[in-house]
């Protein structure tokens, strides 16, 4: 198996890389910049053969001849700008084009080279920001995209029924959400960072937080979010072309920021009330919202998740002691 990963110097995409090179794959990483030098030596220290190619996944002819070139025979297509209404005032056309241009360009370029599977990240963000609180969203729940960016994921799924129907193409979406972990960096493409990074680094700077409210969800650590897309990549046969991959760890911001206290002594958390002189962290909107469902996910193929909060919490804290804060502190991107 040799496998493509768009998308790959990113957050997500560095965590399928490293799993995928720590169990001995041939990855080839596409991306629109190289890797951060940290991944990079990371990396090198793993068992599996890396290639890095830099390209416009936009441009159907180079990702072609990097499948054909390395005997590419799985895809999983991560590459997207996750945009704000802020940047689709000035930037629609560049979201659209990447999104969907880049998406329909390398889904177009695996069926002409006969890749086997084809996996495509997609969103819980095409549930749209008015789903009650708490309530389960399974895959057939209304779709209500709010922006651009939730928009091109949901018409990205339909997009590869048409190719998938046109060209016989087995492809299969996964969508997640609320994705925070290790390697979760500044790319200038993703315009809200998770709430756990952004405490995170309040935290590692010793100044106060403040939460408008706790902050329910089953928040997905990035490690898991990996895990259960590279099984949908080599699962022999899926039942369903498309699987929500929420786990059932339902936690809140609040509850890590209790933590983060317990180990930054200069950190405190507010929740609720005026901010005072406490930096606000970023909840993506004014209610927490539906909860992704995992039940279909699991049935056919096992957890979506091992890493409760303790755990998610423990191995992140020591992945940033080794890795000098990635993301936060000079030398760390």
């Amino acid at each position: 198996m040799s496998i493509l990963i768009t998308g790959a110097s990113g957050f997500l995409g560095l965590n399928i890389l490293e799993q995928l090179l720590a169990e001995g794959e041939s990855v080839v990483a596409v991306a629109d910049k190289p890797l951060p030098h940290l991944a990079t030596s990371v990396f090198s220290e793993l068992p599996g053969r890396l290639t890095e190619a830099v390209c416009d996944v936009r441009q159907e002819d180079p990702i072609r001849r990097l499948i054909a070139g390395e005997q590419v025979t799985h895809v999983l297509h991560a590459a997207a700008i996750t945009s704000n209404i802020a940047r689709e005032r000035t930037e629609s056309g560049r979201v659209v084009s990447v999104n969907l241009g880049g998406l329909a360009a390398v889904a177009a370029a695996s069926a002409a080279e006969g890749v086997e599977r084809f996996v495509f990240v997609s969103s819980n963000a095409i549930f749209g920001g008015a789903t009650p609180d708490y309530v389960m969203l399974d895959e057939d729940w209304p779709k209500d995209p709010g922006n651009l960016y939730a928009l091109t994921k949901w018409q990205g799924e339909m997009i590869l029924d048409k190719i998938g129907a046109a060209t016989g193409l087995d492809w299969v979406a996964g969508r997640l959400a609320g994705v925070f972990g290790p390697w979760e960096h500044r790319t200038g493409i993703r315009d809200t960072m998770n709430p756990v990074f952004q405490a995170n680094g309040l935290a590692f700077a010793g100044l106060p937080a403040f939460l408008p409210r706790p902050g329910h969800s089953n928040w997905h650590f990035s490690r898991d979010a990996a895990a259960s897309l590279i099984t949908l990549l080599r699962a022999p046969a899926h039942q369903h072309a498309i699987y929500n991959l929420g786990t059932p760890f339902l936690w809140s911001i609040g509850d890590w920021c209790e933590r983060l206290a317990l180990l930054f002594p200069d950190f405190s958390i507010e929740i609720g009330g005026e901010p005072g002189d406490a930096t606000p962290i970023d909840l993506y909107g004014d209610h927490d919202g539906g909860v992704l469902s995992w039940e279909r996910f699991t049935e056919e193929f096992g957890p979506t998740g091992v890493y409760d909060l303790d755990a998610a919490f423990d191995h992140l804290m020591e992945w940033h002691a080794r890795h000098q804060r990635f993301g936060f502190e000079e030398g760390g991107a």
